[in-house]
C-alpha cells in the first residue's frame, strides 16, 4: 500500500535485537571518541606547525599552486586518454560487426 507498511502485532524485543542495538551504541561511542581524538590532534598539530607556515609561505603557496596545476593536468590528459581508447575499442568493434542491409 506505501512505503511504510504499518505492524498489526508488536512482539517483544528479542535478545539478538537487543544485543544488537547495545553493540552498535558502542561501537558508535568509539566511533565518535576517536573522531574527537583525530580533531583534537589535528588543532593540536596545526597549531603546532602554523608558525612555519608562516616562515616557508613563500616557498610553500608556489609550490602548491604547482602541485595543484600537476595533478589537474594529469587526471585531465589521463581522462582524456582513457575516453580515446574506450571511443577507439568501440570503434573496433563496431567495424568488425557485419554490415545489415536496410530493406525498403
Amino acid at each position: 500500500m506505501g512505503l511504510l507498511k504499518k505492524h498489526e502485532k508488536h512482539s517483544k524485543p528479542t535478545f539478538k535485537g537487543i544485543l544488537t542495538a547495545i553493540l552498535a551504541t558502542i561501537a558508535a561511542m568509539f566511533l565518535l571518541l576517536l573522531a574527537g581524538l583525530s580533531l583534537a590532534g589535528t588543532a593540536v598539530a596545526f597549531i603546532a606547525i602554523m608558525p612555519l607556515f608562516v616562515v616557508f609561505s613563500p616557498v610553500l603557496v608556489p609550490a602548491g599552486i604547482t602541485t595543484g596545476l600537476l595533478a589537474t593536468g594529469l587526471a585531465a590528459s589521463g581522462g582524456s586518454g582513457l575516453t580515446a581508447l574506450s571511443i577507439i575499442s568501440w570503434l573496433y568493434k563496431f567495424s568488425r560487426r557485419p554490415l545489415v542491409a536496410l530493406n525498403k
